[in-house]
């Protein structure tokens, strides 16, 4: 009877594991993170593991090949409790599949937020994010003589609060 078991992984090398692994028949999965965030004030998407260093992998549990799990390039060893590796469940699984399509991190403002300008016009003022202007830029709303004004501002000049 097939199972899945928690494998520790050697530091950022769950792809490379993942790899290794499926080039041996063995079926291995960890779920992803899609993150997005302002580097260097461009807007970019990055995809890490929802579970750093840890990957799961299906074996049969009477006649798997757990030796050449643990031999494998990028893997640390099984997680285990006392004797035992630990199991987890596939509906555990399953549920991981169908949402880690779902699983998405923003760092970047939405419209409505209150954020702070930073540059030097500004200085720690507060202002609204409106909507991002390219890929540089965003539109913020800032309180002037009592009055609303859209203002197109670089993305590293904004701090989020």
């Amino acid at each position: 009877m097939e199972s899945w078991y928690l494998v520790v992984c050697k530091p950022k090398q769950e792809e490379r594991a993942k790899t290794n692994l499926q080039n041996q028949g063995i079926e291995a999965f960890y779920p992803k993170l899609t993150t997005e965030r302002l580097v260097k004030g461009r807007r970019t998407v990055k995809q890490t593991a929802l579970f750093p260093n840890y990957l799961f992998v299906c074996l049969d549990s009477k006649n798997g090949n757990f030796s050449a799990v643990k031999n494998t390039r990028g893997i640390g060893g099984f997680v285990s409790y006392g004797a035992n590796y630990q199991l987890v469940s596939k509906h555990i699984i399953d549920q991981l599949k169908n949402e880690r399509a779902h699983t998405i991190e923003s760092k970047i403002p939405k419209t409505g937020d209150v954020v702070s300008v930073n540059n030097y016009s500004f200085n720690n003022i507060k202002a609204i994010y409106k909507e991002p202007d390219g890929d540089m830029r965003s539109i913020l709303l800032i309180n002037l003589l009592n009055k609303q004004v859209e203002m197109s501002v670089d993305n590293k000049d904004i701090n989020q609060y």
